[in-house]
């Protein structure tokens, strides 16, 4: 393998001018001594879910009792679509969002043209949200955010939300003391799905794997979010108290 400066590039980021010197030296070095630099073995290695990152510019959808909404970027991906058709797998645990025109009959509109710029619009729907934390089994005083994923579908591009991987947000922010200002601040505690309690992330090669299946989804094990199926419970459960 020809070794280049290329290999040193990480995707999505840059390096110092100082980084690109030393870098540049050890290349030639090697090529002078027609070595190649160590191959490194991704086995054993753990990629972090990327919600521990920003999520500022990554499509999200975002539920809180009754209500819904996709953030901007997700509407971005898909601009000047301002309906979708939500679809749920239940087995699956995962929505996705179809864009579709406003006459297709289960169309749901989550965004709308505001001083020419497409923003996201809060979806209410007590019935639909109350079924979704059901499923999941989510305490009803939270709010939890799913990041999205684009697959291709027999109907073209799609946007899918994995339940599983949502992060819980507690109802209210915790205070806490500076240990620099020795002020009291406050900030909001979220918690992580169960599956990384005891590791960074998922395995390297189950991260591949998982990339290389997901590009394609199936709809056919999806469920019309507008078919009505038996009575929901009540948003309340006894004894509870939810604003």
């Amino acid at each position: 393998m020809e070794i280049t400066t290329e290999n040193a590039h990480l995707q999505g980021e840059s390096i110092s001018k100082k980084e690109q010197e030393l870098i540049t030296q050890l290349v030639n070095i090697r090529k002078e001594q027609n070595q190649e630099l160590p191959f490194e073995n991704l086995d054993g290695y753990e990629v972090p879910p990327r919600t521990q990152f920003s999520m500022l510019k990554k499509p999200a959808l975002t539920f809180k009792l009754s209500k819904m909404e996709f953030n901007c970027a997700a509407v971005r991906l898909f601009k000047g679509i301002t309906q979708i058709l939500p679809v749920v797998n239940r087995a699956k645990k995962r929505l996705a969002a179809i864009p579709c025109q406003e006459e297709e009959s289960a169309s749901v509109e989550w965004s709308r043209l505001k001083k020419d710029v497409y923003v996201s619009k809060t979806i209410t729907s007590v019935d639909f949200v109350e079924r979704i934390f059901e499923l999941m089994g989510w305490d009803r005083t939270c709010r939890y955010k799913i990041l999205g994923r684009l697959a291709q579908t027999e109907r073209g591009l799609i946007l899918v939300f994995d339940f599983t991987e949502a992060i819980m947000f507690a109802p209210k922010p915790v205070e806490y003391i500076d240990k620099v200002t020795g002020l009291t601040k406050k900030r909001q505690v979220k918690y992580y799905p169960d599956e990384y309690k005891y590791k960074i992330g998922k395995s390297y090669n189950d991260y591949v794997a998982f990339h290389q299946q997901s590009l394609f989804e199936n709809l056919e094990e999806y469920t019309d979010t507008t078919v009505a199926a038996t009575p929901t419970a009540p948003l309340l459960d006894k004894g509870e108290n939810n604003e």
